[in-house]
């Protein structure tokens, strides 16, 4: 049972790491309603921008400034992803399998492994190390399985429009910086839409955080969350994320758990596209 619960897993959890933010409650029955309650505060502006182009904590949100805003911040990242093939790091991972209802823990595993983050094709890795409550354990069991699967739909690459609703909908303090926060929905979810809400930082557009859960559920997901740490880097050209957190409570045939998936990238680098023969 657990091989066929470990199994499903990997078809449950995103690698996320395009941008792929407050949790998210899309499906394909109700994403239109909720997209009605949750639209981001319309007031009647004669200008696009604040006023002098002052941006600060609690600014009025109008259409016209929100396009401006995350206008620029795909103009700066899209590059990212025309330029290069993905991301290559190595991820440290913890995992706690615990019982839902009393939230007990049950084992926690650990793991090491390299990851090549292509934007828009399959993730692969290679596994360094597995182990389960401190007890080392060999490559190639469905154990040390790290549980990633294919990488999400990118926000703000040439196609998020077409892929998402992109809407500015506060200016507010993440980490002591003044941040734009903006809500992420799916035009047509999927699993590996993510949807939630970014926060890009007000003075240099850095990417630093989002937060949600992905477009529609898998099969056997309960309930998903996610919320991940970001940071640019080559010049502020980029970004990449450099830690997450992943909540999911799972039930197959029975077999229900909640697992707690924590994560560190180190030794981030771009990878280059291979020149077409």
């Amino acid at each position: 049972m657990k091989k066929i619960f470990l199994a499903l897993i990997s078809l449950v959890l995103l690698s996320f790491y395009v941008s792929a933010e407050e949790v998210s409650e899309k499906t394909d029955a109700v994403t239109h309603a909720v997209e009605k309650k949750e639209a981001a505060p319309v007031q009647t502006a004669e200008k696009a921008a604040p006023a002098n182009g002052g941006v600060y904590e609690g600014v009025p949100i109008t259409p016209e400034f929100s396009k401006e805003v995350i206008d620029k911040i795909t103009a700066k990242y899209s590059k990212m992803y025309e330029t290069y093939a993905g991301v290559k790091n190595k991820r440290y991972v913890t995992v706690e399998y615990r019982e839902p209802g009393t939230n007990k823990l049950l084992e926690t595993e650990k793991y090491v492994y390299t990851r090549w983050d292509y934007w828009y094709k399959d993730l692969k890795y290679e596994l360094h190390s597995c182990e389960s409550d401190g007890k080392p354990r060999k490559p190639g069991v469905i154990a040390c399985d790290p549980h990633e699967s294919k990488p999400g739909i990118p926000h703000f690459d040439k196609n998020g429009e077409k892929e998402y609703i992109r809407e500015l909908v506060a200016v507010e303090k993440l980490n002591g910086r003044l941040a734009y926060k903006i809500k992420m929905t799916a035009r047509k979810p999927k699993g590996e839409h993510f949807v939630g809400h970014v926060w890009i930082a007000v003075d240099n557009l850095e990417y630093m955080q989002n937060e949600g859960k992905a477009g529609k559920k898998r099969m056997g997901e309960k309930d998903l969350y996610v919320k991940y740490q970001a940071k640019d880097f080559n010049g502020g050209q980029f970004f990449h994320f450099t830690s997450g957190y992943t909540k999911v409570e799972i039930s197959v045939m029975g077999y229900k758990r909640i697992m707690i998936y924590r994560f560190e990238n180190k030794e981030i680098e771009l990878m280059p596209k291979q020149d077409k023969k």
